[in-house]
């Protein structure tokens, strides 16, 4: 989808899903997005002029890695003087900081401000959005029938029809859901860190390292 964070700033339409997508995209590009201090991610019903003034901010400050600074921002809506804010944020943003606006709607953004954005398509997340959908139903499924799933999933990827580039977004996706806390277990986190660490061996076995996981990873009500 980024290939490279080029851009500083961005803007797609869509909501919780497409942020988890996002963040699963930049944890395949090798950015550590699970308790990462300089990746910040707030959701907002309106974003206002004060949650702006924060925004730019926490973007002033220096990087606690020493890497990139990204702000993730959702809302449905966001009013006239938070955008004139982030424009002039984004026409001078902070060195190796860059910003991901996601609303309901792209209809409202001010045309200055649209202009200062790379506009991302919904389609540019599908594959991304899928993983996020498929690794709930994983978690929320009972240990037989993830087994089955894996199967299935493994297949496709043997036809073709799916990339083993699928794979590792099934597992980045739980490795959101268990950070976010949506997996009722403290041993759930580092169960699927460990199963990433293995599945970047050359000669590591999806089948052995998905079937672990569906055996010990609690089931999502």
């Amino acid at each position: 989808m980024l290939g490279s964070l080029v851009h500083h700033a961005y803007v797609l339409s869509g909501g919780a899903d497409a942020v988890s997508a996002l963040l699963s995209e930049l944890s395949r590009l090798g950015y550590e997005t699970a308790g990462n201090p300089d990746i910040r991610v707030e959701y907002y019903d309106t974003l206002g002029i004060d949650e702006t003034r924060a925004l730019k901010e926490a973007a002033g400050r220096t990087s606690v890695t020493g890497g990139k600074k990204i702000f993730v921002t959702a809302a449905r809506s966001m009013t006239r003087e938070a955008q004139n804010a982030l424009l002039k944020l984004f026409e001078e943003p902070p060195k190796e900081t860059h910003f991901f606006l996601f609303l309901s709607t792209l209809a409202t953004l001010l045309p200055t401000l649209r202009s200062r954005l790379e506009v991302l398509s919904q389609e540019s997340f599908a594959v991304r959005t899928e993983g996020v959908h498929a690794a709930r139903e994983f978690l929320q499924d009972t240990r037989p029938v993830r087994l089955k799933s894996i199967q299935a999933l493994l297949g496709k990827v043997e036809k073709g029809e799916r990339g083993k580039e699928s794979l590792s977004d099934f597992l980045n996706a739980l490795e959101r859901a268990a950070a976010k806390g949506e997996v009722n277990s403290p041993q759930a986190l580092g169960e699927i860190l460990e199963a990433q660490k293995y599945s970047r061996d050359r000669a590591a076995s999806w089948k052995l390292i998905l079937e672990h996981l569906a055996l010990v990873l609690p089931q999502m009500k």
